[in-house]
């Protein structure tokens, strides 16, 4: 029996309480893109490796779902339904505080060894990594052939450049100049720093002598699988907020505006998402002026904050009068289906333990991540030819549209991370510009900028305005949100001048908006191939014109999640909460398509032609839109405006 207090008209007071979880999880996700470069640096990551943030983080969205999914199957009612959407984002968000605990607790195992107590770690660095000692002032790198000892540029660096015994052991016998501390380019002339070539032979003697009393010097290390360990966790609360939230956002009034208060909530993490990337480089790495560098202790800081934050939402939300809604009713099980969904969580650690299973199987990284992107591929394809043989134990999955959507989805969030998590480590190459990883911010807000102008953009269709008022909205609110972009971004004294040619890509917006009619059909077909050819014009091109072409793929990814998410469920009838609830199951595609990204980076082709990865994932989005019509088609079912937001 269902026991539900409906308001017939919003309980704004009441939804202004409900909307603020949705900012933090745009705040935290979007702010990856600043911390996955400090971690890189920090924990001497390859690409890969650093990408495996995303997987912590979005693989735990898949494995909150599957768990609740697994209770209620077990049960034989729908656990969520049962505790009531209130209590199950308050315990999302304690769930979350105690990921952000576990992040403090990760970065105070931080610890500093001697360097000569790691000499043979540093013989067997692996190529293009660099290892930073205490002070910050020196760097130890390596390429493919060669070994390099950077030095910063300050007063303070001058005792490794004028230290006879180290410039004994270089080639050349003195210091060239170095772009900055971050590169290995002996091409590049710049005033930023020092770069010493240096035999593996003479190594040996340098990191002695770096050793000694005169230098006593010593590498920090800190423990990075417990930082994936706390994503983990506190991405798993976030999931349990969002399977929360989404439903409870509909029910907070009448049914027919139930699509506007979504779009508004979805308007809202994309606040989240231009705010945090800008708060958190603030907090790490210090205003444009300051130029600090980023520091345990301010991530410190960061994460303090966040606990902070989490516990008013959680108290708030315990203390506020909101709707009450349960539900006893019967779940159908679905085995089949729950079945497929456990072979796919047993891919998870092939990716999250790529370095241990890499080397049991003797196959390389890349291997990996894309078998497990065709195991899934392939579970799914199998599940839509079983279902329509025997629909017993399918659940959802027994129509094709929502599986082919689970395929959408997963696609379209992996493109969607993987084209900004791996943008700060393009963005501070040498074909790029001079950025270091506290002076891309302003890109990294830009890029989840442009998701929140796109889906303010379409936000404007579900609202019942006169059709010329409605062009003329859809014209101009990109443009008041390109303004709000430029204006935090200003506030923080972020250098917003390199962004205003940007606005090109706005006008391709709003012309693609309004050829697609408002049809869900329409904007896939015209946002994939605008996404696909911004990603082909950036690998051919370097500087500010790739740049913006990469950072548009927010553009063109802002509107694909409601799209998907329509066209997957349309037909399903009773089916549709449990289908709503494996689409979001499919947002692991954010763990595993981004570190596939990096693995090719770091492998094959380096950092700018793997964006052919993200190429790959929008031609993918072309040919599920395709036969996602063809088979909505034969089921005679019309779609409408796509409503809604992730």
């Amino acid at each position: 029996m269902i026991n539900t207090t409906n308001q017939p008209k919003t309980q704004w007071s009441q939804f202004g309480v409900l909307i603020s979880v949705f900012f933090f999880w745009g705040f935290v996700a979007a702010s990856n893109g600043i911390f996955i470069p400090f971690c890189k640096s920090h924990f001497n990551l390859s690409q890969f490796e650093s990408q495996l943030i995303d997987t912590a983080f979005y693989g735990a969205y898949f494995f909150g779902s599957l768990i609740l999914f697994l209770i209620s199957t077990a049960r034989g009612k729908d656990y969520l339904n049962q505790i009531g959407y209130k209590k199950g984002i308050v315990f999302g968000l304690l769930i979350s505080i105690l990921g952000a605990f576990g992040l403090l607790f990760a970065v105070q195992k931080e610890t500093q060894k001697p360097i000569a107590d790691i000499q043979n770690e540093i013989f067997a660095m692996k190529t293009d990594n660099a290892l930073k000692l205490t002070d910050g002032l020196l760097t130890i790198k390596k390429t493919a052939t060669e070994y390099a000892l950077i030095a910063s540029k300050s007063s303070e660096s001058e005792k490794y450049r004028t230290d006879e015994t180290l410039l004994s052991l270089v080639d050349g016998k003195a210091f060239t100049i170095q772009l900055d501390t971050n590169r290995f380019d002996s091409k590049v002339v710049d005033t930023a720093g020092y770069k010493a070539i240096i035999s593996t032979e003479n190594l040996k003697t340098a990191v002695t002598h770096l050793g000694s009393s005169k230098f006593n010097s010593s590498v920090t290390y800190g423990t990075f699988g417990l930082i994936l360990l706390a994503f983990f966790v506190l991405a798993l609360g976030f999931s349990l907020q969002q399977t929360s939230a989404q439903p409870f956002a509909v029910s907070m009034g009448s049914e027919a505006t139930g699509a506007h208060r979504l779009n508004m909530a979805g308007g809202i993490n994309s606040l989240g998402t231009l705010l945090g990337p800008i708060f958190v480089s603030l907090i790490l790495f210090g205003s444009i002026a300051a130029k600090k560098e980023a520091t345990i202790g301010n991530v410190k800081v960061l994460y303090y904050l966040l606990i902070a934050l989490f516990a008013v939402a959680a108290l708030i939300f315990s203390l506020a009068k909101l709707p009450k809604n349960t539900s006893d009713e019967e779940v159908e099980k679905s085995n089949k289906a729950l079945s497929l969904l456990l072979v796919i969580a047993c891919l998870f650690p092939l990716i999250i333990m790529a370095d241990y299973f890499s080397n049991l199987l003797q196959i390389s990284k890349i291997a990996l991540v894309t078998g497990s992107m065709i195991v899934t591929l392939g579970l799914l394809l199998y599940a839509n030819v079983a279902s329509k043989k025997n629909a017993a134990g399918w659940g959802a999955m027994q129509y094709p549209q929502l599986l082919w959507g689970m395929l959408g989805i997963y696609v379209y969030v992996g493109v969607e991370v993987a084209i900004q998590s791996n943008f700060g480590a393009l963005l501070i190459t040498k074909a790029f510009g001079t950025y270091k990883e506290g002076d891309i911010s302003h890109f990294i807000a830009m890029y989840w900028g442009s998701m929140m102008i796109g889906r303010w953009t379409g936000a404007v269709s579900v609202f019942n305005l006169p059709k010329a008022q409605k062009k003329l909205a859809m014209a101009i609110v990109p443009f008041v949100a390109f303004a709000l972009v430029l204006g935090v971004n200003y506030a923080a004294g972020k250098p917003i001048s390199e962004l205003f040619p940007y606005i090109g890509a706005i006008v391709v917006l709003v012309l693609a908006n309004m050829w697609s009619k408002e049809s869900p059909i329409r904007m896939m077909y015209a946002f994939a191939t605008l996404g696909a050819l911004a990603m082909v014009i950036g690998i051919f091109t370097e500087g500010k014109l790739a740049t913006y072409c990469f950072i548009s793929g927010g553009l063109f990814c802002s509107v694909m999640w409601p799209c998907i998410f329509s066209l997957s469920i349309t037909g399903l009838g009773k089916y549709t909460s449990q289908g709503s609830a494996f689409l979001i199951m499919m947002i692991l595609g954010g763990a595993v398509i981004p570190p596939l990204q990096g693995a090719v980076a770091d492998t094959v082709v380096g950092i700018h032609q793997s964006y052919w990865i993200p190429v790959a994932c929008f031609i993918f989005l072309i040919l599920y839109t395709l036969v996602t019509q063809k088979t909505l088609a034969k089921q005679g079912l019309e779609v409408g405006a796509a409503a809604g937001g992730h």
